[in-house]
């Protein structure tokens, strides 16, 4: 029960460690998630391949934020006014920060081939054992079936999990650490694996609002894409923001690697500080 307790602790700190961020440089990395948000929910409209997509985008979209707000994080300043609309306007560019760098290119192509090879072997997997009704309506199946298609959903929850948990740390570890991309994966996989209730509430910030603009959409559509892109311009980079400061808390100082490596399931509250003068 404390570790319980000192887990949600870490969770909450990642919350504050990224809305602080966030603050720094909200016209940046608002501008980022609502060009995200607007992205993914296009591809979201496209039948079969949509999902695809977003997985053959995804690592490339979170080592670019990574590396945006790794460099937010270390100017330690807030955005002067004066630079407010310039960086808004440039936000969208930022979403391909990766490419910047050639030495980056492969590694991300890698990645990007490796998540949308998962993506299309759950998929698959899911059509195997559901076949026709997992695009039925729910309401015209039988008790029996319903309840096989919760399974395999529920299965295919459990394996996107482990799919994105590999990614969420791999991507900074090779980027911002240099470290080789197979051991990174499985560092993160690893590091998700010990500090799951503290990403579970880091988790809970994102998911809020997404689940509460879903609700919403059943009584005004348009209701529900007001919150969806508002969770996209705040939520969705407060929680990018929050997933650099776990990384920077589990894998950024010696004591937190001496720790990863003993096996330790938690990080203390001096790891990480953010420290900036207001303009």
């Amino acid at each position: 029960m404390q570790s319980m307790a000192k887990h949600l602790r870490i969770g909450r700190r990642w919350i504050v460690i990224g809305w602080q961020l966030f603050q720094r440089n909200a016209w940046l990395l608002g501008g980022m998630g609502f060009t995200t948000a607007v992205l993914i929910g296009a591809l979201a409209q496209i039948p079969l391949l949509g999902g695809l997509l977003i997985a053959l985008l995804a690592p490339i979209l979170l080592a670019s934020n990574s590396l945006v707000v790794d460099s937010v994080y270390k100017q330690k300043m807030f955005l002067p006014a004066a630079l407010r609309l310039p960086a808004l306007k440039q936000s969208p560019r930022h979403l391909w920060d990766v490419f910047r760098d050639e030495a980056r290119i492969v590694p991300t192509v890698a990645m990007c081939v490796y998540s949308t090879a998962g993506a299309l072997l759950i998929n698959l997997l899911v059509w195997m054992l559901a076949g026709d009704a997992w695009v039925a309506k729910w309401s015209t199946l039988g008790w029996a079936t319903l309840s096989g298609v919760l399974a395999v959903a529920l299965l295919a929850f459990v394996l996107y999990t482990v799919l994105a948990a590999s990614l969420i740390y791999a991507l900074p570890l090779a980027f911002l650490q240099d470290e080789p991309l197979i051991p990174s994966l499985l560092r993160s996989l690893k590091a998700c694996r010990h500090f799951v209730l503290a990403l579970l509430v880091l988790m809970g910030l994102l998911l809020a609002p997404i689940v509460l603009g879903a609700v919403l959409s059943r009584f005004s559509l348009w209701a529900g894409y007001a919150i969806w892109l508002m969770s996209g311009t705040v939520a969705l980079p407060v929680f990018a923001s929050g997933l650099y400061g776990s990384y920077h808390d589990i894998f950024a100082s010696p004591e937190a690697r001496r720790r990863m490596q003993a096996r330790a399931d938690d990080v203390t509250d001096r790891n990480f500080t953010l420290t900036a003068a207001r303009r």
